[in-house]
């Protein structure tokens, strides 16, 4: 029995439902504009799971694309990185993520947020938050942001235990697809097949999920495009 009988969700499907709520309600508690949340591959790479508008998913489909952004570097120290002002020189985000900078200007993203979801030494993922103006999180934003991040590393153990019977919805089911075939497709791993597919959308100038969309449509085939 689903929901919509009037039963109880799926273990899965209840966990997704609590990540999408904690989302929303860090935006609200956070004062921002909008949140994002990746899974990390065993490689650390991030995966974008959910995005609550669609510059949140925007900004969460660059990063992977570009390989650069407040994410990727969230992921691979272990700790926050708060950027009230992408603009602001002192900040030195020009430096670190150039092209990731030029790419958020356009859609008006000023501040940026990000938080690794963890479980003791367990890394699961990092949720971004973004603001269109600039400015910080106060010592109260941080402090309720936190304790969100604490909620939504539990629920994203759950999530891990959707079946196939269980159809996940999320935003990044069709790069998930496309990267389980391309890793078939080239005999090679599945962070291997991630990063052709990341390095494919790059060069063609489109997000990784449009890219994805056409790989399991066999609509393209990672390969032939340097044939």
């Amino acid at each position: 029995m689903n929901a919509t009988d009037g039963g109880t969700l799926p273990a899965g499907a209840a966990a997704r439902r609590t990540v999408e709520r904690l989302c929303r309600t860090s935006v609200r508690q956070a004062g921002v504009d909008g949140c994002g949340l990746s899974a990390l591959t065993k490689a650390g790479t991030p995966l974008a799971l959910h995005a609550t508008n669609r510059i949140a998913a925007a900004i969460e489909d660059l990063q992977f694309t570009l390989g650069e952004g407040p994410c990727m570097d969230a992921a691979a120290a272990g700790a926050p990185v708060l950027v009230s002002d992408l603009r602001d020189p002192s900040e030195g985000v020009a430096g670190r993520w150039p092209a990731f900078l030029d790419e958020v200007d356009r859609v008006g993203v000023r501040a940026v947020f990000a938080f690794p979801v963890r479980i003791g030494a367990i890394a699961l993922g990092v949720m971004d938050l973004y603001r269109s103006e600039p400015g910080g999180l106060s010592q109260d934003q941080l402090a309720t942001t936190f304790s969100t991040v604490d909620a939504l590393s539990r629920s994203m153990l759950d999530w891990e235990r959707v079946t196939p019977e269980e159809p996940d919805e999320s935003y990044p089911l069709t790069v998930h697809q496309a990267a389980g075939m391309v890793m078939v497709q080239l005999d090679t791993t599945i962070d291997e097949a991630l990063l052709r597919l990341r390095a494919a959308a790059y060069r063609d100038g489109r997000p990784v999920s449009d890219l994805a969309a056409d790989v399991v449509a066999g609509r393209y085939t990672l390969g032939e495009e340097q044939t």
